[in-house]
Formats: structure tokens, C-alpha cells, sequence
């Protein structure tokens, strides 16, 4: 007696698209500042229902299992980066100053959702296949917005990219490393972060004198 998708690939019994959208998104605001305080596991579906104002049967009237919340949450999280991203290296047409922009917003995101970064790094292994199968698609959206610029600034002979996915994963994990490693930064500010990690990139891919190590 299921069953109608909602915006986010999430087996729902209520039809309504739009009423959809708007209780996914209060179970997203409430889950991760619940999963954020006491860890996903720790949480309950219970709690989550009360923290957004929903019966607990009601709250099964949009998603059908604790996974199904995990997934929302890290979608949301992902696609909230995306756009923030694209909004931020928009109209710029320089590959380097548009990858240097980009690795800015990247960390001043990643400064303001310690909490989040840490959530999608932590518990990702929780969601089963179908669930880790969406978060890839929605991370790979995000992952190709620097492999775009890379192969960008590649062709017009300005950065030394052989292989421009590889990398932009590659430059995304560093940048998690304010959120990841920040216990051992603290003597750190995020500009000086920022300085630090644009440059080494920026230097590190430049086509100027680019290093060749063996196979």
C-alpha cells in the first residue's frame, strides 16, 4: 500500500510532493543536530520524531527506516555544499583564481559544519547499498565541480592535471582535514589554513614546472 517516491529516492506512503519536501527537511534539521550531539546510533527514531514535531507514525509516513534519515541528512548536506560552490566560482572564467575560490568556499563550508563533516566521514558506512549508491551520485556531482575546473585550466595549459577526477577527490579529502584533524590544529586560524592548503595546491597542479616521477 506503499508506495510513491520522494525527492530523494525515499519510499514514502504520502503522495504529496511538496509536503514531502518540507517534512524531509524537518527531519534532516532535527535528525542532525540529534546524530551530531549523541552519534547516529545513539539516536533514536523515537527522538527524532519528537524533536520535529511529528508522531512517531506519522514520521514513518516519509521515510521507512532509520537508514532512510541518514541518507536524507547526508544528501542534504552534499547538495546544500553543491550550491553554495557553484554560487561562489560562478562567472569566473580564470581556471586558477576559480580552483583558488573554490578551495576557499570549500573550507569556509567545511568550517561552518564541523559537525556535518564529521557525520558523513563517520557514519557512511552505516547506509546499505542502495543508500551508499545515491550519496556516490550526489558526492559525485560535488567532486566534478573541481574536476571541471581542473581539466579546464589542464587545456589551457595551466595546471598539470594527468587525472582530474583522482585529484579532485584527492583535494576535497584534504580540505576535510581542518574538520577531521582539528584536535591537532587548534593553534591554527582558518585563513591560515586556507592560505596554506590553496597554495599548496595551486602550486602543486601549476603546469609552470611540473615534476615527473617514475612509474
Amino acid at each position: 500500500m506503499l508506495k510513491s517516491r520522494g525527492r530523494s529516492d525515499i519510499e514514502t506512503i504520502v503522495k504529496d510532493q511538496d509536503l514531502i519536501g518540507r517534512r524531509h527537511g524537518q527531519i534532516c534539521d532535527a535528525a542532525l543536530k540529534l546524530f551530531s550531539r549523541k552519534g547516529y546510533h545513539q539516536t533514536t527514531v523515537r527522538e527524532i520524531a519528537e524533536a520535529c514535531g511529528l508522531g512517531i507514525g506519522t514520521l514513518y509516513s516519509y521515510i521507512k527506516a532509520k537508514e532512510d534519515i541518514l541518507y536524507l541528512v547526508y544528501r542534504r548536506i552534499l547538495e546544500t555544499f553543491e550550491g553554495r560552490m557553484l554560487r561562489a566560482t560562478q562567472g569566473i572564467q580564470d581556471p586558477r583564481l576559480q580552483l583558488k575560490v573554490a578551495l576557499e568556499e570549500t573550507l569556509k563550508i567545511y568550517d561552518e559544519c564541523e559537525d556535518a563533516v564529521r557525520l558523513l566521514y563517520q557514519e557512511s558506512h552505516t547506509l546499505g547499498r542502495q543508500g551508499l549508491q545515491g550519496l556516490f551520485e550526489v558526492d559525485r556531482t560535488y567532486v566534478g565541480i573541481f574536476r571541471e575546473i581542473l581539466e579546464r585550466g589542464t587545456r589551457s595549459g595551466q595546471f598539470a592535471a594527468k587525472d582530474p577526477y583522482l585529484l579532485a577527490v584527492c583535494i576535497l579529502f584534504l580540505c576535510a582535514v581542518w574538520d577531521l584533524k582539528r584536535w591537532n590544529l587548534q593553534d591554527y586560524t582558518l585563513d591560515t589554513v586556507i592560505g596554506s592548503l590553496t597554495g599548496l595546491v595551486l602550486t602543486g597542479i601549476s603546469a609552470d614546472r611540473p615534476v615527473e616521477f617514475p612509474a
